[in-house]
């Protein structure tokens, strides 16, 4: 039913590992004409960075609008209990307004926790108290599909995940596929005069590349080009070494042949072509329900992939640029005009969401929030944030803008206001307008010590402004 309100619904859409660079309209390869379509009648923030590069850690963060060291979720580990959440989610604020509230597909929380503002909830991973899980509505799907990838490993992301296979089940077999089909089913019978929030979240393109068939076909192996791994002998990332896996992706990929390196990439960008076309076939029922013509809709992915680049770098888990920047839209009818068919090179963050969207919305946006509102042009940062906390010990920090990175480390400690310039352990410092695949580490290099000591002095000043709201088992002050 068409929202009879002057409210504006909501669209959220949300996929996986998908890489900044990964649409028609930047690579000029990988085929996404949905969200090219988004990005040209909307505003692209061509420069947004994730707070941690990797899902649960990501997205706790993004759903709460506060950074992973203020709600101590810092890597994939558990999230936080209901009864301690340091702020309301997203999705319960528009509940709460009033909104009807309806999600599809992955928030990942990482806890055994209700809904969290969603009246109506299928997942097809990742439980919550009071959803519809394909393992309890469709086992049979569900088992076919953990059938063919069960040679994949932990998160699908060993070397056979990777490399793939065309898949040999139906796409409502695949966990996105089958979200997918409870979204259009719940549309086409929905009756509901209250404004929607509709979120759409996809696993993929995360591996496995097990794609569905017909998705490879549209690609041309001479159009996929692989990366050119630096002249190093050994992986050289002082700040995330030995993150990704290394020993089980070098000796593999080292390997491989031109043809492996080609499909691997292919399966990747037809795995982006699938998401893409599921999220065009929910965007045109909302068209044909008029969802759509009162709508501000919004696309982002929790982080990016690194795809085999930097010598054989896979997945997540470093504060690279294949890894932290991730793309973020916003488009549709109720977008202000000014902002339709624009690029906007502002240092964004995924944090900037929760506060855009309430605000947009007109709902009151709480005190314990670190984003900006996209919508208003008056702010500039002179950095974006993100953090890993991978190495035992250790803590990294990224400030980043479009043409310099810092990176600095140290020895962890309890909580991120206590980080100081005289506790730094080591660096790294990279000109991205000249070296934008950061082979070349600039940290110690003379020649930058100004530009570099300014974004040191800018990064430990935001670090240190930050008040923590939650700790592991400790009482929520």
């Amino acid at each position: 039913m068409k929202n009879n309100t002057e409210k504006p619904n909501i669209i959220f859409l949300m996929d996986d590992q998908h890489r900044h660079d990964a649409f028609s309209c930047i690579d000029g390869v990988t085929k996404t004409p949905t969200l090219d379509r988004l990005s040209q009648e909307g505003v692209h923030f061509s420069q947004t960075v994730c707070q941690a590069p990797m899902c649960i850690a990501s997205r706790n963060s993004m759903m709460l609008g506060l950074y992973p060291n203020q709600i101590d979720v810092l890597r994939n580990e558990e999230g936080i209990p209901d009864d301690r959440l340091p702020n309301l989610p997203l999705v319960e604020h528009y509940r709460t307004a009033g909104y009807e509230t309806a999600g599809f597909g992955k928030t990942h929380w990482e806890i055994e926790c209700g809904t969290r503002g969603f009246e109506t909830r299928y997942i097809g991973e990742c439980p919550e108290i009071g959803a519809v899980m394909m393992a309890d509505k469709d086992p049979e799907l569900k088992r076919l599909y953990s059938e063919e990838t069960a040679d994949y490993g932990a998160g699908e992301e060993n070397n056979n995940g990777y490399l793939g296979r065309t898949s040999g089940i139906d796409e409502i077999c695949h966990r996105d596929g089958w979200v997918t089909r409870q979204c259009l089913d719940y549309l086409e019978r929905r009756d509901d005069e209250r404004p929607l929030f509709l979120y759409l979240s996809y696993l993929k393109p995360h591996a496995g590349h097990n794609v569905p068939t017909g998705f490879e076909e549209l690609y041309d192996e001479d159009d996929i080009e692989i990366p050119e791994q630096p002249p190093w002998g050994i992986d050289v990332s002082p700040h995330a070494e030995g993150n990704n896996r290394n020993d089980m992706y070098i000796p593999f990929w080292s390997e491989a042949s031109s043809d492996q390196w080609k499909k691997m990439t292919l399966r990747y960008k037809a795995n982006c072509t699938w998401i893409d076309s599921m999220f065009g076939r929910v965007m045109e029922l909302l068209k044909e329900k008029g969802l759509l013509e009162n709508s501000l809709i919004v696309y982002l992915s929790d982080h990016g992939e690194m795809l085999g680049e930097r010598y054989y770098r896979f997945n997540k888990y470093c504060l690279y640029e294949s890894s932290v920047r991730v793309p973020m839209i916003l488009s549709g009818s109720a977008l202000p005009e000014q902002f339709k068919g624009t690029v906007d090179e502002r240092n964004t963050e995924l944090t900037d969401m929760y506060t855009t969207l309430l605000t947009f919305s007109g709902i009151k946006v709480p005190k314990k929030n670190v984003g900006a509102d996209l919508l208003d042009t008056s702010w500039q940062r002179s950095g974006s944030f993100s953090a890993l906390h991978e190495r035992k010990g250790e803590a990294s920090f990224m400030w980043r803008d479009k043409d310099y990175k810092l990176i600095i480390f140290f020895e962890r400690k309890a909580t991120i206001s206590e980080y100081r310039a005289d506790d730094i352990i080591g660096g790294e410092f990279y000109d991205l307008s000249k070296d934008p695949r950061e082979w070349k580490d600039l940290f110690s290099n003379e020649n930058f010590d100004d530009i570099r000591n300014q974004m040191t002095k800018d990064l430990l000043n935001h670090m240190s402004s930050l008040p923590v709201y939650y700790q592991k088992g400790s009482p929520d002050e």
